[in-house]
């Protein structure tokens, strides 16, 4: 079905019916009607459009009257006096801070709990690797480890023999591990 557009609104319907499908007498009367229909609304856009091309001349009529108006800005220089500040109130005291020991930091990242279940976790790994020869870590010793691992991730050295050497020997991880 072509349509023929006769504004942005209106679009005129195209007569595509067999008579098959409608009764003529029918399908004529309310062709008409649609048709007529049609064209008033055509009218209609049309004197709308008309009305809003004369509606955007006035605008720019007023727009450039708007900018012939402008305000010229005069700067002047002055010096800034800033108002004082008077605080009243009082500060209350700094709340007081309790001295962690390393081994409080040490457990805020790692839980005991956390530390419980990888040693049992660890132990039954050990058993079903090797059941002759399990390897039975203890709770401190899985303590140590992780906290070997996070001091050699602070200290940087090319190699691990490096922690032990005498000339580069870091004392927190060495002493761990002997």
């Amino acid at each position: 079905m072509a349509a023929k557009s006769f504004s942005k609104k209106a679009t005129a319907v195209p007569n595509d019916f067999s008579e098959e499908e409608v009764d003529s007498s029918e399908s004529e009367d309310e062709i008409s009607k649609v048709g007529h229909n049609l064209r008033n609304e055509l009218t209609i856009n049309n004197e709308l459009s008309s009305g809003e091309v004369t509606n955007n001349e006035e605008n720019i009529q007023l727009n450039n009257q708007k900018r012939k108006k402008k305000k010229t800005i005069d700067w002047k220089k002055k010096d800034l006096v800033l108002p004082a500040a008077n605080f009243a109130s009082t500060f209350s005291p700094p709340p007081v801070y309790m001295e962690f020991e390393p081994i409080d930091y040490f457990y805020s990242m790692f839980g005991k709990e956390s530390i419980t279940l990888l040693t049992e976790r660890s132990n039954l790994y050990s058993v079903q690797t090797n059941p002759n020869k399990p390897a039975r870590i203890s709770e401190v010793e899985m303590a140590q480890f992780i906290g070997v691992l996070i001091m050699s991730g602070i200290y940087c050295v090319p190699d691990q023999r490096f922690f032990w050497m005498n000339t580069t020997r870091v004392e927190s991880i060495s002493s761990t591990m002997s």
